[in-house]
């Protein structure tokens, strides 16, 4: 089941109705499409205020580093009513598009003509409360979604999951003490002399004791492996090196001498920063609720509703549906970059970032959105829902469903 917005001739929202019932609207002529994906209308009659349906509608938010789950619940005089339910896709590579830039920014200023050397001269680096344009990009992209929501329909209340995350907990394996909360994990500041005065400054592999020792990190810092003084071993420069490039293949004999294990923080502190932005932000559209994750999963499980971040979001609602309730369709949300790398405009009529189906021969098709295209032969790439990437289709066998528009409502 999916559900279509509804604004009256005047632009006021109304509540949601069905997709069929929005079509029905279209082709008798009472209504025009607003947009396709998610689906609007916007009825050609003005619709009183008293007629106006003012049941309270309801946004969950299931804040994530990688996915959130979104979910809009009408509460209704009998029963609540999910009417809409996402899960967006954040994305991973603004760190490394970042490192590029600055890249390609040092090669530029380095080839300039002299000047003499500035320093923190950059004010957006230096303002108070400044998150990290990796994170904060996560949290502008689900205002990016949550703002053309509020547009084609009215949210009379958020409810967000507070997500406390105990990063000290996880570092040891079990819940410190408080007063471990304030004791060093290492004997120096400088993170390279604790795991050597740990190591008693002792090759950990060949027993080499009483020389010059390097420091290696267990699982490699191009997998993810942290800088934690539990991801750190001594080891002789002999030893260092049998070991470079092979790192996986030593990983739990290291981790068993160091007593340490192979922890990955990256998620949990990027949900952690810029929710006080996010909560601040969201208090502009609409009141808003603080849950908690211990509350989402047993009222889940009390009424028995699969877990998803979708399902999760419509749970924060604190508003009680059935199980059979929450199978209404649930849209993937990507976020676009508003940059684009495109050097075509346009070939026949199909422009870069359309989504199209795409009908082979035999009737099967495929749904997906144009990543290149090449004018000399009327081909195109295109990359499919599922993330199959296709490669020098013809593009005379494309039919357009949507033009994008920022998100993709898939």
């Amino acid at each position: 089941m999916t559900h279509c917005f509804v604004l009256d001739a005047q632009g006021n929202k109304l509540s949601p109705t069905r997709e069929n019932r929005a079509w029905y609207l279209i082709r008798k002529q009472k209504a025009t499409l607003k947009s396709k994906f998610p689906m609007v209308i916007q009825l050609k009659k003005e619709i009183s205020v008293e007629e106006i349906d003012t049941t309270p509608i309801l946004l969950g938010i299931d804040d994530g580093s990688k996915f959130v789950g979104i979910a809009l619940v009408q509460k209704c005089k009998t029963k609540n009513k999910p009417v809409f339910k996402g899960t967006i896709e954040q994305r991973t590579d603004v760190k490394e598009k970042i490192a590029i830039r600055r890249g390609y920014r040092r090669y530029r200023r380095q080839h300039k003509r002299y000047r003499p050397a500035r320093y923190d001269n950059r004010s957006s680096s230096n303002r108070e409360e400044r998150i990290p344009p990796s994170i904060k990009q996560k949290k502008d992209s689900i205002l990016r979604v949550i703002n053309p929501l509020h547009k084609w329909i009215r949210i009379d209340g958020i409810f967000l999951e507070d997500v406390l995350i105990d990063i000290r907990a996880l570092e040891k394996g079990y819940k410190p003490y408080k007063w471990e909360y304030q004791q060093s994990n290492r004997l120096d500041e400088n993170i390279r002399k604790a795991v050597v005065l740990r190591d008693h400054n002792t090759c950990q592999d060949c027993g080499l004791a009483n020389a010059r020792m390097e420091v290696h990190h267990i699982t490699p810092r191009r997998l993810n492996g942290s800088d934690s003084i539990h991801n750190l071993i001594t080891l002789c420069s002999t030893c260092h090196q049998k070991v470079t490039g092979d790192e996986l293949n030593h990983c739990e004999r290291f981790y068993q001498k160091v007593n340490g294990r192979r922890i990955y923080y990256i998620d949990a502190m990027h949900v952690m920063q810029g929710k006080t932005y996010l909560q601040n932000e969201l208090k502009k559209i609409a009141p808003l609720s603080i849950t908690t994750g211990g509350d989402t999963a047993n009222k889940r499980i009390d009424w028995g509703i699969e877990k998803t971040h979708a399902n999760d979001a419509i749970v924060i609602c604190h508003s009680k549906v059935r199980p059979e309730q929450c199978e209404i369709n649930n849209w993937v949300i990507k976020p676009m970059r508003k940059h684009s790398n495109k050097k075509i405009e346009s070939v026949n009529g199909f422009h870069h970032r359309d989504y199209v189906q795409y009908t082979k021969r035999n009737g099967e098709s495929y749904l997906a959105y144009i990543t290149a295209l090449y004018p000399e032969k009327n081909q195109c790439n295109m990359t499919t829902i599922e993330g199959k990437v296709l490669k020098r289709y013809g593009l005379s066998r494309l039919t357009l469903l949507w033009r994008f528009n920022k998100i993709y409502w898939l």
